[in-house]
């Protein structure tokens, strides 16, 4: 799998109309009393280089300089780390599991293979993990209610209480497919068991459990040895196009990184 293109929030032709606050500023002149002005409360649209499209970005005091920092998409930041990760994790666990093939005490250089392996390996769950709960919150329209009908009340929550009170898969398996007509867990597929296997995988990492016998503590690194990596890269990127198309791209560089 090659490495995806990046995108930014809010990028598209202006004007971008769902924005408030928003204000084009001449950057070929020196504008710093003028960013100066306006740092506090208001945004700026860039335009990106090599389209007609327009991104959104704030203005940064950085040690007495004013400068215009766009905002990327964070669900895609957090997707293109766990790629990223994953091709550290498996550099790592190639060069661990050989190095212990063949050594009856542990180096020192095993130790950082251990230590950088299970880094690499739970980073990458829980960026990807991130990235679908990212998604989904960015996926919840703005002024629609998600309403729970039960025999002696009705719950209705806005935006924000979704994001804050509705539990993972309630997003994703009745929120989503209220607001967007469709459901990517309808049916039961490999697919989107990777998910749910990633869910378990993060819950176990984040919430890291001991106990005397040192059988959770070997269980989740076995897991964590046996995860199926590049497969779920792929069921995140299927679930994500699902609700908004062509979301997850390759990039169109020569370069895989």
């Amino acid at each position: 799998m090659k490495h995806i293109k990046k995108k930014y929030l809010f990028q598209g032709p202006l004007p971008i109309t769902n924005l408030n606050n928003l204000q084009q500023i001449n950057l070929l002149v020196n504008n710093q009393e003028l960013l100066k002005q306006k740092a506090k409360y208001h945004y700026v649209a860039l335009k990106l280089s090599d389209s007609k499209e327009m991104i959104y970005a704030f203005i940064y005091n950085h040690k007495g300089k004013y400068i215009n920092i766009p905002l990327p998409d964070y669900t895609l930041v957090y997707y293109n780390f766990a790629y990223l990760l994953n091709i550290e994790r498996k550099n790592q666990q190639e060069i661990l599991l050989s190095h212990l093939s063949n050594v009856e005490t542990i180096t020192h250089d095993c130790s950082n293979e251990l230590f950088n392996f299970y880094g690499y390996a739970s980073s990458y769950v829980v960026n990807l993990f991130t990235s679908i709960e990212s998604f989904i919150n960015s996926m919840l329209p703005d002024g629609e209610n998600y309403i729970v009908e039960g025999k002696k009340r009705t719950e209705v929550y806005k935006k924000t209480q979704i994001q804050e009170n509705v539990c993972f898969f309630d997003k994703l398996k009745i929120v989503l497919p209220q607001f967007h007509k469709k459901n990517f867990f309808k049916v039961r597929t490999p697919t989107n068991q990777h998910i749910i296997n990633l869910k378990e995988l993060r819950d176990e990492i984040v919430h890291t459990k001991s106990d005397s016998k040192l059988e959770v503590s070997i269980e989740l690194f076995r897991r964590l040895l046996n995860f199926k990596y590049d497969e779920t890269l792929g069921a995140v990127a299927s679930l994500m196009n699902f609700y908004k198309p062509n979301y997850i791209e390759a990039c169109g560089c020569n370069n895989d990184f």
